[in-house]
C-alpha cells in the first residue's frame, strides 16, 4: 500500500471516529467540519469511510441543506446502520403509540404530496388519543427530527428521510390495507 493509500485509509478510520461521537442534537457533522478535520479532500475520505463503514453494516448517508442543496460543505453526514431499525430499537426513545403516530403523520404526508396540515393530522390523531398526548407527540417528534412544521403544515425532517425506508414504509401500508379491505 502506498504511502498516499495508507494516508487516506487513516483519514477514513478518523472520520468513521468523528461521526460516531454525537457533538451536538444533531447526529453527524457538516461537511465544512469534516473539511477541517480531515482536508479539503474530504469527500474522496468519505468515500473511503463508506467503504470501511459497510464491512461494520454501517453506511454514511449525506443530507442536503434545505437551502443549498448541492453544497456539500452545508450537508450534513451522519454514520448510520444499513439495517432498518426494530421496534426494540425505537423503543428507547419512541412508545408504541408514538411509533404509530409517526407512521399515520407520514402516511399523511406521503398521500398529500410532501406536507400535510397540521390540523388534519391532529384530528385524525385525536380520534385514538387524547388532545393533549396528541400535542405532547407532535412536539416530541419535532424535537427529535422526525417532523417540522412551518406556518400549519407538517413536513418530513431529516431523521425520517434518513432513518425510514420511504419505498418499504410506503408497500407495508399498500399491504396492509389490502389485507384489512
Amino acid at each position: 500500500m502506498s504511502e498516499e493509500e495508507e494516508e487516506l485509509k487513516r483519514k477514513a478510520l478518523k472520520a468513521l471516529r468523528l461521526l460516531l461521537i454525537e457533538t451536538s442534537a444533531l447526529p453527524g457533522l457538516k461537511g465544512w467540519e469534516l473539511k477541517k478535520h480531515l482536508g479539503k479532500d474530504y469527500l474522496n475520505v468519505i468515500k473511503v469511510a463508506s467503504v470501511e463503514a459497510d464491512r461494520l453494516g454501517m453506511k454514511i448517508t449525506i443530507i442536503p441543506d434545505d437551502e443549498a442543496p448541492k453544497d456539500f460543505d452545508r450537508a450534513r453526514f451522519v454514520l448510520m446502520t444499513k439495517e432498518p431499525l426494530t421496534e426494540s430499537d425505537y423503543s428507547r426513545w419512541l412508545r408504541i403509540e408514538e411509533i404509530a403516530s409517526l407512521g399515520l403523520i407520514l402516511t399523511e404526508i406521503n398521500l398529500r404530496g410532501g406536507s400535510a396540515p397540521l390540523e388534519v393530522v391532529i384530528r385524525t390523531l385525536t380520534e385514538k388519543l387524547p388532545r393533549w398526548r396528541v400535542n405532547q407527540i407532535i412536539s416530541k417528534l419535532e424535537r427529535l427530527g422526525y417532523i417540522k412544521e412551518e406556518n400549519g403544515v407538517l413536513f418530513k425532517d431529516w431523521r425520517s428521510i434518513v432513518e425510514i425506508d420511504e419505498t418499504g414504509f410506503m408497500k407495508d401500508i399498500i399491504l396492509y390495507r389490502r389485507e384489512k379491505g
